[in-house]
C-alpha cells in the first residue's frame, strides 16, 4: 500500500502569518516521521488554473486533511465539506484567540497553537497535542484495513460518478448502472457491518489486501475435494496466502494409496508455496476429508460448501457457500462474531488433531506413513477376533483404510477380480444363451460388489427395455457380519437396481446358500472358508460344498493370499508382503500384530494343495498374479470340466 497522504491548506491573511508558519513547519515534520507525504495546496495553486478540479482530485488522493481555520476563508467550507463527504479525517489548527467555525462544518477536530512564535511551551504542547492525534488515527481511522475500505469506496464512488458523467442525457445503461449498484448496496447492507459477502471474482483483490493486517493470525482450511478451491496450482496466486499463519489441507484419503501421483504433485505445489513464504511463520498441515463427526459442526452450518474455513483472530471466519444467483457459483462469506469464533475455532481444532505436520523434506510414502500413525489407520486390534461379525466397530468404520495398509494393491486386485468376474458371465453366456445367476460370498463394505454390479447393469439394461432377462438374472450376495451387511445394503441400495434381481443376505457359506450359480466369486474371503493350515478334509468338504452350489459349467473366482507350504519360496512371499507392509507406512510393530491376528492369511494353502482338492471336485484351476508374482496374492479360477 502506497504512503499515507495529508492535505494540507491554510491562509496567508492571518493576523499572525510567522505563527502559521511555525505550526506548518511542526505539523510537517511530524508527519514525515510518521509515515506521510503531504500536499501542501498554498505551494502549489499558483500552477493550477482549475481549482476546484484539483482540490478535489487532491483530496481524493488524500488520507487525511489539514486546514487552518483561524482566518474563515471562502474554500475552507468547500474543503471541509469534500472531506466529509469522502469521510475523511479532518483536523483544523486555529490561532488560540481565534473563533470556532459554525456548527453547519460538522464539529471537526480543533487543534490551538499559540499566536505568539515566542511561546515555546504553547507550541510544544501543540507538538504533543498533534503527535498524540497522528498516533490515535494510526490505530483507528487510519488503520491499513480502515484506509483499504476506504480507498476502496472512493475508487468504485469516482469510476460511478466518471459512468454517469458519460451519460449526460436520459439512456438505458444508466438505468443498469443503478441497478447493479443497488444489488451491490443490497448485498453489503445484508449483513450490516458484521458480514461480507463476496463474489467469486472479487476473492483474490479481497485477499491481496490482508497483506497489509498484522492485527492477529489467520488460519485456514483448504478442502482440495471440493471444485471451490481452484487457487491450489502450480499458478497458485500469492494473494491467497497474505498473512495466513497456519493451513490445512484436507485431500481424500485415496491420495494416500492409488492416488500417489496426485499427492507428489501436491506436495512438490506445497514445497514450492512454503519455500515462498519462508520468511514468515506458515505452518501446513495434511489431513484427510472425512465425514464430521459427533460435536463437529461447521460454523456455517449445512450451507456451508466442503469444510473450507477461515480464522481472523480475534473474531472473524469465513466459509463457502452456494451462490444463489449462479448455477455451481460459489460466494465466500466472512462474518464477525465472537460466539461463532469460538466454535469455528473448536472446528478448526478438531479438523487439525487428524492432520500431519507437513515438511519439505517429505515425499508421498513420508506423508502416507505420518498419516497412517497419526489416526491408527492399520492397526491390528487384539480384541478382533477371528469372528468377524464380533469385531468393534472402528474395524468396519475404518474397513477400507485398514485393508490398503494390509492388502497388496488392493484396488487393482479389485479391478482385476471384477474383469475376471466379468469374463466368466460373458463366456457362459456366450456359450449356453441363457441368463446367468452369480453368488458373491463374504461382500464386505461392497467394494467388489460396486464394481461389478453398475457392469451387470449396463449390459442388462437393453434387454431390460425390451421386457427380457438380461445376461445376468441374479445376483445374490452373503456376508455374515451384520456390520458389513448394512453398510453395502446404504451403498448399494440392491431393491434399487433395476433390471436385476439383487439381495445381500446376512448369513454364512455354505448354510445360508440356496440354489446353484453359475459363477461363484469373492475378495479375500477363501482363506477365512477355509482356516489356517487346512487338512485335505477341510479342502474336500469345501469344493464339495461349492460343486453343489455351481451349475454344471459354473465357475469360482477368488481373489486371496496363498501359501506354498514346504517351499521356500513360500516363506519368502510373506516376507516380502511384510516388507510391504512397512515400506507402505505400518510400523513393524504394527505389521507383526496383523501377521499374529490373521493366522489363516499367513499360512494359507498353497495353491497346487487347491488344485488338486479342486480337481477331485471336477474343477480346472486358472492362476492370474496380482500386485507381483513375489507377493502371495492371486486370482484363481476354478472351473468345472464337462464330463468325458
Amino acid at each position: 500500500m502506497p504512503r499515507l497522504a495529508a492535505f494540507l491548506a491554510w491562509s496567508t491573511q492571518t493576523e499572525h502569518p510567522d505563527a502559521v508558519q511555525k505550526a506548518l513547519s511542526v505539523m510537517k515534520t511530524k508527519l514525515g516521521e510518521h509515515g506521510f507525504d503531504y500536499y501542501d495546496w498554498n505551494e502549489n495553486q499558483s500552477v493550477t488554473k482549475d481549482i476546484g478540479s484539483k482540490v478535489s482530485d487532491e483530496l481524493l488522493k488524500s488520507d487525511l486533511v489539514i486546514l487552518e481555520g483561524s482566518k474563515q476563508r471562502p474554500n475552507l467550507a468547500y474543503e471541509v465539506g469534500f472531506a466529509h463527504a469522502l469521510h475523511l479525517p479532518v483536523v483544523v489548527i486555529k490561532q488560540s484567540e481565534s473563533e470556532r467555525l459554525p456548527e453547519n462544518f460538522g464539529e471537526p477536530e480543533y487543534l490551538s497553537y499559540p499566536s505568539a512564535v515566542e511561546d515555546g511551551a504553547g507550541f510544544e504542547m501543540f507538538e504533543s497535542r498533534f503527535t498524540d492525534w497522528l498516533r490515535k488515527l494510526a490505530r483507528t481511522t487510519l488503520s491499513p484495513g480502515q484506509r483499504s475500505a476506504r480507498q476502496g469506496r472512493n475508487v468504485l464512488n469516482e469510476q460511478i460518478n466518471k459512468f454517469i458523467d458519460g451519460y449526460p442525457e436520459e439512456h438505458a445503461s444508466l438505468h443498469l448502472l443503478g441497478g447493479w449498484a443497488g444489488a451491490l448496496a443490497h448485498e453489503l447492507d445484508s449483513g450490516g457491518a458484521s458480514q461480507l459477502v463476496v463474489d467469486a471474482d472479487y476473492y483474490l483483490p479481497s485477499f491481496s489486501s490482508l497483506r497489509e493486517w498484522n492485527g492477529g493470525d489467520i488460519r485456514a482450511i483448504a478442502d482440495l475435494t471440493d471444485e471451490t478451491e481452484q487457487f491450489w496450482t502450480p499458478d497458485h496466486p500469492e494473494e491467497m496466502t497474505a498473512n495466513v499463519s497456519e493451513r490445512v489441507f484436507l485431500i481424500d484419503w485415496s491420495w494416500f494409496f492409488e492416488n500417489e501421483d496426485k499427492l507428489a504433485r501436491q506436495i512438490d505445489l506445497w514445497k514450492r508455496h512454503q519455500a515462498r513464504h519462508r520468511e514468515g511463520p506458515y505452518d501446513i498441515y495434511i489431513a484427510a476429508k472425512e465425514e464430521l463427526r459427533v460435536g463437529e459442526v461447521h460454523p456455517l452450518g449445512p450451507a456451508a460448501v466442503g469444510h473450507h474455513l477461515l480464522l481472523l483472530d480475534p473474531d472473524l471466519i469465513g466459509g463457502y457457500r452456494p451462490n444463489p444467483g449462479r448455477v455451481d457459483g460459489r460466494q465466500l462469506v466472512i462474518e464477525r462474531n465472537s460466539l461463532r469464533f469460538a466454535s469455528a475455532s473448536q472446528f478448526y481444532d478438531s479438523i487439525k488433531a487428524r492432520a500431519v505436520r507437513f515438511e519439505p523434506t517429505m515425499k508421498a510414502a513420508d506423508l502416507r506413513r505420518a498419516w497412517v500413525a497419526r489416526n491408527g489407520v492399520g492397526h491390528w486390534d487384539e480384541d478382533w477376533t477371528s469372528e468377524t461379525e464380533f469385531r468393534s466397530p472402528d474395524y468396519f468404520d475404518q474397513y477400507e483404510r485398514h485393508i490398503r495398509c494390509w492388502i497388496p494393491r488392493y484396488a487393482q486386485l479389485i479391478r482385476d477380480s471384477a474383469a475376471t468376474v466379468f469374463r466368466e458371465i460373458l463366456r457362459i453366456y456366450a456359450d449356453k444363451m441363457r441368463s446367468v445367476d452369480v453368488l458373491e460370498i463374504g461382500y464386505g463394505t461392497g467394494r467388489l460388489t460396486s464394481e461389478i454390479v453398475p457392469w451387470i447393469r449396463n449390459i442388462n439394461r437393453p434387454f431390460y427395455d425390451l421386457e427380457h432377462h438380461g445376461p445376468v438374472r441374479q445376483y445374490r450376495g452373503v456376508d455374515r457380519a451384520e456390520q458389513m451387511t448394512k453398510y453395502a445394503r446404504d451403498l448399494l441400495q440392491p431393491e434399487s437396481q433395476t433390471g436385476l434381481d439383487m439381495r445381500l443376505a446376512r448369513g454364512t457359506a455354505w448354510d445360508d446358500v440356496d440354489g446353484r450359480y453359475d459363477v461363484v466369486f469373492g475378495s479375500l474371503v477363501m482363506h477365512f472358508l477355509i482356516g489356517p493350515e487346512p487338512t485335505d478334509e477341510a479342502l474336500d468338504e469345501f469344493f464339495l460344498n461349492c460343486a453343489e452350489h455351481t451349475t454344471e459349467d459354473g465357475t469360482l473366482v477368488f481373489a486371496d493370499v496363498f501359501g506354498v507350504n514346504g517351499d521356500r519360496r513360500g516363506a519368502s512371499a510373506m516376507e516380502k508382503w511384510r516388507e510391504w507392509m512397512i515400506r507402505y507406512g505400518l510400523a513393524e510393530e504394527e505389521v507383526d500384530g496383523y501377521m499374529r491376528g490373521n493366522a489363516d492369511m499367513t499360512t494359507a494353502a498353497p495353491v497346487s494343495q487347491l488344485r488338486k482338492a479342486a480337481e477331485a471336485h471336477g474343477f480346472k484351476a486358472r492362476v492370474k498374479v496380482v500386485g507381483a508374482p513375489t507377493l502371495p496374492f492371486r486370482i484363481v479360477v476354478f472351473q468345472k470340466e464337462r464330463p468325458a
